[in-house]
């Protein structure tokens, strides 16, 4: 009965210290949706390499957590499963947090490629002027045939 009391105590400390990795990961990732929706990008470095050590201490926890005794004992005991039931939450919102980055990044990025567009045409020698709707107007380029 001892050996289960002290299997259960470090059980729980390794869940708490589960939840706490999760938790700042959480936090990270606020901080990360904070400076891509504002586009400080000086940033976004110390942001990503915080998250990727975070997921790492994650993932090495979770494979000592994951064992088959380990999970027995998690099981058979109502506030270790109470316990990794708010890590698993938590874990779902911290993922729904990575898409929302992922998005904003690729949206970030189509944007940058469509100003990449947009400015090798106007410094480019066929440059193009835009009408009042922000169509292309092809028919006159910029600057060229102005005699005045």
């Amino acid at each position: 009965m001892k050996k289960r009391i002290v299997i259960n105590k470090t059980l729980s400390e390794q869940l708490r210290q589960q939840q706490t990795y999760i938790l700042d990961l959480q936090s990270v990732l606020d901080e990360e949706t904070a400076c891509l929706k504002e586009k400080n990008f000086t940033q976004l470095t110390a942001i990503i390499a915080k998250k990727q050590e975070l997921l790492v201490s994650i993932t090495e926890l979770d494979k000592s957590l994951a064992a088959p005794a380990s999970q027995q004992v998690i099981n058979q005991d109502n506030s270790l499963i109470a316990l990794k039931d708010t890590i698993e939450k938590t874990l779902t919102e911290c993922k729904k947090s990575n898409s929302i980055n992922g998005q904003i990044i690729e949206l970030s990025m189509k944007s940058n490629k469509h100003l990449m567009q947009i400015m090798k045409q106007v410094t480019g020698k066929n440059s193009v002027t835009y009408d009042r709707k922000g169509g292309l107007n092809s028919a006159s380029l910029m600057g060229k045939d102005i005699k005045a």
